[in-house]
């Protein structure tokens, strides 16, 4: 095909055409964040040797493995105080999250799991309407880690 022979018309263009406001763009961003967030804190567990026996497929397995309620083999001690540990000094290292230590890691981690799930809901829910999106809760200081990690912000 001949790119003189294509013709576009660009709405951009047009006066009598508007473009409607997408209100669930923020909705999709804020999901975004958590997917990406969610995805580097499980590869962080998985990557860091910090599991020798298993890999975690998913967000409940870290929260699982950060509140100990799990099985190593082999070791003995309190474990999820180590994995929590851990967590918060590999989020420090790499992404250079400020704040977070093993007292409230496990406060971020669940944070991302219900922003995923929330705007995961929503987006299913009331994604084929663009006019108007629902609120979505989340607590901002955990929002602002979950950016970081997710190189949003």
């Amino acid at each position: 095909m001949n790119m003189s022979q294509v013709n576009y018309q660009l709405s951009a263009r047009d006066p009598a055409v508007t473009a409607s406001l997408d209100r669930m763009y923020p909705v999709s961003t804020l999901h975004r964040i958590a997917l990406v967030a969610c995805e580097r804190i499980m590869l962080l567990m998985n990557n860091t040797q910090m599991l020798r026996h298993h890999r975690l497929s998913t967000m409940d397995d870290v929260l699982m493995y950060l509140n100990g309620m799990h099985d190593d083999v082999g070791l003995s001690g309190n474990r999820g105080d180590f994995y929590r540990r851990k967590l918060a000094e590999e989020l420090y290292t790499t992404f250079s999250v400020h704040g977070v230590d093993y007292t409230n890691i496990d406060a971020v981690v669940a944070g991302a799991i219900d922003l995923e799930r929330q705007t995961r809901l929503i987006l299913a829910e009331s994604g084929r309407r663009l006019d108007c999106a629902p609120p979505v809760h989340y607590d901002e200081q955990v929002l602002d880690i979950l950016a970081r990690i997710a190189d949003m912000h």
